[in-house]
């Protein structure tokens, strides 16, 4: 049997804290946290799947270093690229 994604219905604490650091930095890229943008990244071509709290988009070199700065401070949230 494949496993399914489930909805959740409330994202974690922690990721809403690291994602409002996020909005409030120089970080200029995209952040997604409907459902349908987090199903979307859930698997990475196999049958597991993982639904992410949320998803970044970042534009420039820049996003990434603050996004790496701000995940520094905030140790609780993983990241799993795409």
């Amino acid at each position: 049997m494949i496993p399914v994604v489930e909805s959740k219905s409330s994202l974690d604490q922690s990721y809403l804290l690291f994602i409002e650091e996020l909005r409030q930095s120089p970080f200029c890229g995209d952040i997604e946290m409907t459902y349908a943008s987090r199903l979307a990244v859930a698997t990475d071509n196999s049958i597991y799947q993982q639904l992410p709290q949320a998803v970044l988009l970042p534009k420039t070199t820049d996003d990434v270093v603050c996004i790496g700065k701000i995940a520094a401070k905030h140790r609780e949230v993983k990241f799993s690229p795409r």
